[in-house]
């Protein structure tokens, strides 16, 4: 009796030490997952500085939570989205995939890891790379609603950078009729139309793009899509395609639109204007007020880094993003010896592997630097002589865009520099500026013959002219396929829709 008593006293003091543990154990685990939540919601509010320290409290006080795998991947978003740190991003998006490869966080990394490898991808191995990252989210964790789908996509994005256009309508269909509550699914409709557009098959495209703003009003896709069933049906829908005049479009005049060199329309109504008169870059907001500036001494070229950033080549720098402002130099000849600068930029463009592309007057060469100013070499690495590209226009497949004026001609090179097709110099006579729509047409600003519009063919396939466009000297587009274009005589922004 005495000996059952002992025992029984024994178990009671164990539950007494194993209970409180426990309570312990599960309290910790409750203020991880709520750390993160919190931190989830600083992040949608915008608040991101609060958001990653939530995150590395997380990682730093709740290690043995299930939360912890949650928190490294957005501390690894965080990295890649807010930071642009590659590495740091990577090394999160890994140590969760090694760590965590049980939790719901892992197909999340390999998604990621796929997104980091897509994004500087420039040859077909590092484009297979990336398919692989996105094909291990589906198969090995294929019950999860939220990440399959969003690497479908991506996976359709991949064929889509390499050509394979069949491919990335089929995975973009898949990801919009089998997981239509996904978030990924209206973009998937969206690139569906997309792909068929670049296969040359517009009014196909045009039915996708509908199905956008059917199924899915109200996404941000849908806007996107009615934008692009306008520019389709003008170019495709209805006989030989018209640009005309819009007489109620006007921008204040002012020194703002003297002298221009370059125009730059981005997505949300901005139009930047650069002016050599006013030795800058001033933003137009929508309803055509000054929103801001960018000073430069003697402006050259305007257009977009692969990331959305604006580029603005002046003579003897480039500023990328609102505050990366870049000179770049040539390495000494020989030990002691000062580097000397390029002192005459004509033109400047950030490739997608993230190559800066600088086009040098003195020299009559495009010569490449890598994100740091370190010279790679020409662009081409054999480039021909006596060329004068004054524009360099990246479109959305990647394509690198060269205005030569000397040679009345625009050359598409790949990312090696690589010559995909030339358009001109056959009726091409005074080239000032360039642009390329979504289906890579290429509109020619012709100071002499209005703005020619060449289909991928290389064929004129529109011309753009009156009375009123009497000299082009700069040209952008509008998502919508609206055409504005700075007319060199008259001072004025026109646009043409």
């Amino acid at each position: 009796m005495r000996q059952r008593s002992r025992l029984l006293i024994t178990l009671l003091a164990l539950v007494a030490l194993v209970i409180p543990a426990f309570a312990q154990q599960e309290g910790a685990e409750e203020q991880g997952q709520r750390l993160l939540a919190e931190g989830r919601e600083y992040w949608r509010e915008g608040k991101l500085k609060q958001a990653l320290d939530n995150f590395n409290i997380v990682i730093s006080s709740f290690g043995d939570t299930e939360a912890v795998g949650d928190a490294l991947l957005e501390i690894g978003r965080y990295r890649m989205e807010v930071d642009g740190d590659e590495d740091g991003a990577r090394e999160a998006f890994v140590q969760v995939s090694r760590d965590h490869a049980q939790s719901a966080a892992a197909p999340g990394a390999y998604h990621y890891l796929g997104l980091l490898t897509l994004e500087g991808a420039t040859t077909p191995t590092e484009l297979e790379d990336a398919l692989a990252q996105f094909s291990r989210v589906v198969t090995l964790y294929p019950q999860s609603i939220l990440w399959v789908p969003r690497s479908l996509q991506a996976s359709a994005m991949v064929h889509r950078r390499a050509g394979r256009y069949q491919e990335a309508v089929a995975l973009n269909r898949r990801v919009a009729l089998e997981y239509p509550a996904s978030d990924a699914a209206p973009r998937a409709q969206y690139e569906a139309g997309h792909d068929l557009a670049l296969l040359g098959e517009p009014r196909l495209a045009m039915e996708e793009f509908q199905q956008v703003r059917n199924r899915f009003p109200e996404s941000p896709w849908a806007a996107a899509a009615l934008d692009r069933i306008t520019a389709l049906y003008r170019l495709y829908g209805a006989g030989e395609p018209v640009f005309t005049l819009d007489s109620s479009f006007s921008l204040p005049s002012g020194n703002a639109l003297k002298d221009v060199e370059a125009l730059l329309r981005e997505p949300d109504g901005r139009l930047w204007v650069a002016s050599r008169k006013t030795k800058s870059a001033v933003a137009f907001d929508p309803s055509g007020k000054i929103e801001t500036s960018f000073a430069a001494q003697d402006p050259r070229t305007l257009s977009f880094a692969p990331n959305g950033d604006v580029v603005f080549a002046a003579k003897t720098a480039v500023r990328i993003g609102k505050r990366d402002v870049r000179r770049f130099f040539f390495p000494p000849e020989k030990p002691g010896d000062e580097r000397k600068p390029v002192e005459k930029i004509r033109a400047a463009a950030v490739t997608p592997g993230g190559a800066i592309l600088v086009s040098d007057e003195k020299d009559d060469a495009i010569y490449r630097f890598d994100d740091h100013g370190v010279l790679l070499g020409t662009f081409p690495e054999r480039s021909p002589s006596d060329q004068e590209v004054t524009r360099i226009v990246v479109d959305e497949e990647g394509g690198i865009l060269l205005l030569d004026r000397e040679a009345k001609t625009v050359r598409v090179c790949d990312e090696s520099g690589r010559t995909l097709r030339t358009v001109g110099p056959g009726g091409i006579r005074k080239p000032a500026d360039i642009a390329v729509d979504s289906v890579r047409n290429i509109y020619v600003a012709d100071e002499d013959n209005g703005v020619l519009v060449f289909n991928v063919q290389g064929e004129l396939f529109v011309k753009i002219a009156g009375a009123e466009l009497k000299k082009p000297k700069a040209i952008t587009l509008e998502p919508s396929g609206a055409v504005l274009v700075y007319d060199d005589d008259s001072d004025r922004v026109l646009r043409y829709r």
